[in-house]
């Protein structure tokens, strides 16, 4: 399977960038919101379409789907993770572009379809046997019992609202994933398991519209299909300790948010000049290139820590 491992990527890349083109070439100006804190840095962005989401993930379906090899678990229910939070990410999308504000669905609203969409996803996992209620963190073996059912479902929470957060500036969330989805595949081999490399193409074929000046972005649709993908392939590889330590970078975008927010509603301050992270930095005058670049080093430094200290 390792051996096709070159044609798959390269199949998912040309297939997602042709996709790209195409959905560029029909796609009309898209109404993103932009922070009024941000319009200085990001003004140029307003209008940039809203479409790389539904191109990389369309990618990875079709080259999967048309290879009967890959119909294994470890590959068909990450796929269903990252198609079926596309549609949750999508909903949005389209709510945002079809509004005055740039408002899409209420928080609320979003996190019962997300808490609905994991619900789903694990009941799916449970049904096949794929759960295993021990968490191996490091050489040491918790038993969760029937605790791990509220565990997966916020770590499913966790990886979707965390990529989301950091989907901020150009080739931000695809460059800083990338090092994850290298880990899962190298998790994979190790253990076994066949999984696929498709996404990984995918995302590249993405990187070459997204890069600054992004010609388009992932959306909702992206991030949530992304983050879905990375937390269930976690789930059915019993490596959740390992991917949670590899995303620390969206761990500490996601915590600054998470505080900004609470220290808003709570104390009436802000602790960051704005959050997430990122966009701190932006305000301080780096240059955007700079924060993807130091970002997505930090991911992968985190992702060869994690590979190094995993059994």
């Amino acid at each position: 399977m390792q051996a096709r491992y070159p044609i798959l990527l390269v199949s998912a890349f040309v297939a997602t960038f042709v996709l790209s083109k195409v959905l560029l070439s029909v796609a009309g100006r898209s109404n993103v919101a932009i922070k009024p804190e941000l319009l200085g840095t990001q003004a140029k962005k307003q209008g940039t379409p809203v479409i790389g989401g539904i191109a990389f993930c369309l990618g990875t379906l079709l080259v999967t789907l048309l290879d009967p090899a890959l119909m294994q678990e470890g590959v068909v229910f990450p796929l269903l993770g990252l198609l079926l939070f596309a549609l949750i990410g999508l909903l949005d999308d389209r709510m945002k572009i079809r509004s005055n504000n740039g408002d899409g669905l209420s928080s609320l609203l979003k996190l019962a379809l997300q808490i609905s969409g994991s619900l789903v996803l694990l009941m799916l996992l449970d049904s096949q046997g794929l759960l295993d209620t021990r968490l191996d963190i490091g050489s040491f073996t918790l038993e969760l019992g029937t605790a791990y059912y509220a565990f997966s479902c916020m770590y499913l929470l966790y990886f979707v609202n965390a990529v989301n957060i950091t989907d901020g500036l150009d080739a931000l969330a695809a460059g800083s994933a990338m090092p994850l989805l290298v880990l899962l595949l190298l998790l994979a081999r190790r253990s076994g398991i066949i999984a696929s490399p498709a996404l990984i193409g995918s995302l590249l074929a993405f990187l070459v519209f997204n890069r600054k000046p992004a010609k388009y972005f992932m959306g909702d649709c992206g991030s949530h299909a992304l983050g879905a993908y990375i937390a269930v392939s976690a789930l059915v590889m019993g490596c959740e300790a390992v991917l949670f330590f590899a995303s620390g970078l969206f761990l500490v975008e996601l915590a600054t948010s998470l505080i900004q927010i609470i220290s808003i509603r709570r104390f009436g301050r802000k602790v960051f000049t704005i959050a997430p992270l990122h966009h701190a930095y932006e305000l301080k005058g780096v240059a955007e290139g700079r924060i993807v670049s130091f970002f997505t080093l930090t991911s992968w430094a985190f992702a060869l820590c994690s590979l190094l200290i995993s059994r």
